[in-house]
């Protein structure tokens, strides 16, 4: 069976259309109206930045001729009168929140709870201490206490070997418990029948 082989089409060639002189000039004058703008608004803010940096040196002078010290009850001349600017000049003030009576119950309290910490870090070093003093006398107590237990021992061993054991002890078994119990009606039995026949 053939099979019929189709091949992709050929991609259309395109053609870019050709502004027309008129569209060009036109998109020209566009640009140009716009980069006209901006160059107005930069320099309009240009202008603004000028307007508040002689603003600011303004304050600048104001703030530095309050501060700077007084003589013969004559201010300090402008800024723009002087050749070099004078020194920043911090006004004498005592330190901040001295008179806070929070800030000052707040330190008590730092202080006071600093003291508690330092003396319960001592009773906690004290109490180790006591703690391995106790601890050696433990362990010494119980190496006393096996060594009299070995002694015992070894007493125990020497007097059960120097006794000598009787024949009719070695040879009589102990009685369990058990045997001891079922015995003992009779036995009083016979205790009781004896002191009949005594009597």
């Amino acid at each position: 069976m053939n099979s019929t082989i189709t091949f992709p089409p050929t991609e259309p060639t395109l053609k870019l259309p050709r502004q027309t002189p008129e569209r060009w000039a036109a998109t020209l004058a566009e640009e140009r109206r716009r980069l006209q703008e901006d160059h107005e608004a930069l320099r309009e803010r240009e202008q603004n930045l000028r307007d508040y940096e002689t603003r600011l040196r303004a304050l600048q002078a104001e703030i530095e001729a309050g501060r700077a010290p007084q003589a013969n009850g004559r201010s300090a001349p402008p800024l723009s009168a002087r050749s070099t600017p004078p020194p920043f000049l911090r006004p004498s003030s005592q330190a901040p929140f001295t008179d806070d009576p929070t800030l000052q119950a707040a330190w008590e309290k730092l202080h006071r709870a600093r003291e508690i910490f330092e003396a319960e870090q001592k009773n906690l070093r004290d109490d180790r201490i006591s703690l391995q003093e106790f601890e050696r006398q433990v362990k010494r107590r119980e190496e006393a206490v096996s060594q009299r237990e070995a002694q015992l021992v070894e007493r125990e061993a020497m007097v059960t070997a120097a006794t000598p054991v009787p024949e009719s002890a070695a040879e009589a078994q102990p009685a369990s418990t058990v045997s001891k119990f079922t015995r003992a009606p009779f036995a009083m039995a016979r205790q009781v029948f004896r002191g009949k026949k005594k009597k």
